[in-house]
């Protein structure tokens, strides 16, 4: 397994258990060329619609997880980043539709297909006082490129050229549009090269980014707090006097805490308690459609799913709508790819249809009529109450289905390290720009390989970062998921569940992204 590997094997085992867990229990941003903006103000702002901002006051936040690491290139959990975020600008940020937006670069343009040139905002500084530019830019890259990070999504970067000390310029190895949104996740947070070197190994205990919140102190399992930066380069934010955020790993004692004004907003919440935070008048609900999908994941080299034919019959014989009516109390809508409606690569066109007379039809022309597999799911109770469900339905087509439920830790493994099951019942985990989730699912080098040679699925996905125009590569993924979900099977998605937020109706300012990851600086207390 090589580095890369890592990073996305630890991300993917963390987010199984959170989003399952979970789920159970303003300023234009340039051309459609991706490129940038001249629009010097970050791409996140407080709601309009919620009045004006207004400052002062502490926002105390209930967390399921606590950070596992406060550098950006050590962090190996998927949720770190709505942790991170208060503290590190990224140099690009992104709008609701995960569409790219200024961030510590102010603009940016390809002035050839291997070739990106990053003009930054003026006058930044981190938190430690000094000044965020160029250099600031080629250290920060280069350090995520090195043996001893966990980033593997700038390897296609060759080096990084400062040009003066407000533009930079990336040679890239081969054409790789996806980087602008890739610098929205870890490998774009900026550190202080300075605190990074007065703190060396202990630096995660000690982190400076140039976001609009201050590191204060955390407590391991126990709360993290946060100040203002009033030095902060974007307009108006911080708002708040300070940040508090509890870590809280039940969702009945984040809704306690909330219901008593121990907190004020309490983060990721399940459909279960849905109805009944939305009946309480104390409580204002969010809820934002996101990427990460319950699916399939299935070993087509491994009986029966080395058959296209039974691969498809499973597609088509799994009612998504009901598992979103009876199983989600409604909550979610079903996936037929791998973005959700209001992405901006989601496939409207794209519909795997329910019709458990062709997934007959298929069995019987494959001679697989009484075939049987293993499903492996995690032993949670609303993982259980998945498989039991997709069980009956493939039953009613003629397919036997042998549930095996696992430690989560132990399934992962038996899945994805030792290939030992054909089908895996799990989350894919929403990335910020769709090569990222594409690649490691369908390509010859993903982490997800079943030791395929290239297909015809890995030259669209060259093709889709060979351009930067959004709407020209949203068509290359469309092709990509109709080879990858209606023609070949690969994976069997299921639904696309919202991500639920409870709070404090004075809370402001709070609008959660399609990743489902919390953007909190931007909240604001209604005095």
């Amino acid at each position: 397994m090589y580095k890369g590997q890592f990073k996305y094997f630890f991300t993917l085992l963390f987010l199984l258990a959170f989003t399952v867990i979970v789920v159970g229990c303003s300023s234009k941003s340039g051309s459609e060329n991706q490129s940038g903006s001249q629009d010097n103000t970050k791409g996140e702002t407080a709601n309009s619609v919620e009045g004006t901002p207004q400052k002062g006051g502490e926002a105390v936040i209930g967390y399921p997880a606590d950070i596992t690491n406060y550098d950006p290139i050590l962090s190996n959990s998927g949720s770190d980043q709505a942790l991170l975020w208060p503290v590190y600008d990224t140099l690009v940020t992104f709008n609701q539709k995960l569409e790219p937006q200024p961030g510590l670069a102010k603009s940016w343009e390809f002035p050839d297909e291997k070739t990106i040139v990053f003009h930054l905002q003026e006058d930044v500084k981190f938190h430690d006082g000094t000044t965020f530019d160029a250099e600031a830019v080629k250290f920060n890259i280069e350090r995520a490129n090195s043996d001893d990070s966990s980033v593997s999504e700038l390897k296609n970067i060759d080096r990084v050229e400062v040009i003066d000390p407000l533009t930079v310029k990336f040679h890239l190895k081969q054409p790789d549009s996806s980087l602008i949104l890739v610098l929205t996740d870890y490998g774009g947070m900026m550190v202080s090269p300075t605190a990074v070197k007065e703190n060396g190994e202990n630096y995660s205990q000690h982190p400076v980014g140039a976001g609009p919140y201050k590191f204060v102190s955390r407590v391991p399992n126990g709360e993290i707090v946060l100040e203002p930066f009033e030095d902060y380069w974007g307009e108006g934010k911080p708002y708040l006097d300070k940040l508090t955020i509890k870590i809280m790993s039940d969702e009945n004692t984040r809704i306690n805490a909330l219901k008593s004004g121990e907190i004020d907003l309490a983060y990721y919440m399940s459909a279960a308690n849905l109805q009944s935070l939305e009946s309480d008048s104390n409580i204002e609900v969010k809820k934002t459609l996101g990427m990460q999908r319950p699916q399939l994941y299935i070993n087509r080299n491994m009986a029966p799913f080395d058959n296209k034919a039974f691969r498809l019959a499973v597609q088509h014989g799994i009612n998504r709508e009901a598992i979103v009516t009876a199983l989600n109390f409604g909550d979610g809508e079903p996936a037929y790819g791998d973005f959700p409606s209001g992405h901006w690569a989601h496939d409207e066109n794209a519909k795997i249809e329910y019709d458990p007379e062709k997934a007959k039809k298929l069995l019987q022309e494959a001679g697989l009529e009484d075939a049987s597999f293993t499903l492996l799911h995690f032993s949670v109770a609303y993982e259980s109450r998945l498989a039991e469900t997709i069980k009956s339905q493939l039953k009613e087509i003629g397919i036997e289905v042998t549930l095996q439920p696992m430690e989560l830790t132990a399934a992962v493994s038996t899945f994805f390290a030792e290939k030992g099951t054909p089908a895996l019942l799990a989350s894919a985990t929403g990335k910020p720009d769709p090569q990222m989730l594409t690649n490691s699912q369908y390509s010859e080098n993903s982490f997800y390989n079943l030791g395929e040679g290239p297909s015809e699925i890995d030259s669209l996905l060259a093709k889709a970062v060979s351009t930067s125009d959004l709407k020209e590569r949203a068509e290359i993924y469309h092709e990509v998921g109709r080879h990858a979900m209606l023609e070949e099977a690969r994976v069997i998605p299921l639904f696309f569940p919202s991500a639920i937020d409870a709070m404090n109706p004075k809370l402001k300012g709070y609008e959660p992204n399609m990743m489902a990851k919390g953007v909190f600086s931007t909240i604001w207390l209604e005095q």
